[in-house]
């Protein structure tokens, strides 16, 4: 099964951006590549970037499927978490998930909810 999942972070630079990326699920992390790139033209891009959110700094994963596509929030313990990562407001970011790509992200996240599940119990085991 792919543990990856294209997403795109709308309203950079007061909608003048966006980002495109790819959400891959890692053993104990969430590792996001993304590039941005301008609304207007669209040939402005960014350099490659890798934000890498170990689960220690996660509080909680949501998804939210809608009409048009779906929504993935990642929350962090602390502001720092979401620092890299650009569009992250107060220690969260949302993702958007094209309507294609809705089932598979679902099926993705509801593995890597699990992980995290478990991860958190190792921790208050050890």
């Amino acid at each position: 099964m792919s543990k990856r999942i294209p997403f795109r972070i709308k309203n950079l630079n007061y909608g003048l951006a966006e980002a495109r990326g790819l959400l891959h699920i890692g053993d104990d992390e969430l590792i996001l590549e993304l590039e941005s790139q301008d609304t207007v033209v669209g040939l402005i891009k960014s350099e490659l970037k890798e934000v890498v959110i170990p689960f220690e700094d996660i509080e909680e994963i949501n998804y939210k499927a809608g009409w048009i596509g779906a929504k993935i929030e990642i929350v962090g313990k602390s502001m720092k978490v979401m620092n890299d990562l650009p569009g992250a407001d107060h220690g969260s970011a949302t993702l958007h998930i094209r309507r294609r790509d809705r089932e598979k992200a679902e099926r993705v996240l509801s593995h890597a909810r699990l992980e995290l599940s478990e991860f958190k119990l190792k921790q208050l085991e050890g």
